[in-house]
């Protein structure tokens, strides 16, 4: 009896040990933000894949989207996103495309609700490369339509670490 009592009490502290390990992981992308705000205003002049991707990761972080400017924290402006595609090689002996890039551009400003500037508007930009297939024209679409998505997905969470580098506290007031 005394040793099936000790044989329950390692097992107990072996299961809380166990549990306890676990208590910092989390699914990628999932975790709590250590950006300075709980509240944010997101402005686009295109409702795109990065704006969707950024709404997303900033759920995912925790942090609520607002409508109302007087509501926020920090307005965040998603401006003049662009994709771009650009030849990177050509077949020497055909002249046919052999690999493309795909680029994404967008220009990022955060503000204060006031209006005042918190971050200075700042180009950023990704590529990413492919291979063409001639032979293939739609599959070759469809790849550029998923690098473009991907593209947006890695941008978005991008954003959120350059967003965590910002000084929030000069500019900081209680939101409503």
């Amino acid at each position: 009896m005394q040793n099936l009592t000790v044989i329950r009490s390692g097992v107990l502290a072996l299961c809380v040990l166990v549990l306890s390990a676990c208590g910092g992981w989390y699914l990628r992308g999932t975790q709590t933000s250590q950006l300075a705000v709980r509240k944010v205003q997101v402005t686009t002049d295109s409702g795109s894949y990065l704006y969707s991707w950024f709404l997303t990761h900033l759920s995912y972080s925790g942090i609520s989207v607002v409508s109302a400017r007087e509501q926020a924290e920090a307005v965040i402006e998603l401006r003049r996103e662009r994709y771009d595609r650009r030849v990177l090689s050509v077949d020497d002996e055909t002249g046919k495309v052999r690999e493309m890039e795909v680029g994404l551009e967008v220009e990022v400003t955060v503000r204060a609700p006031t209006g005042e500037l918190i971050a200075a508007p700042e180009r950023v930009s990704w590529t990413q490369d492919y291979v063409f297939d001639e032979a293939s024209l739609l599959g070759t679409e469809e790849v550029e339509t998923t690098i473009r998505y991907e593209l947006a997905k890695d941008a978005a969470r991008a954003l959120m670490f350059r967003l965590e580098a910002i000084d929030f506290s000069k500019h900081r007031r209680n939101a409503t």
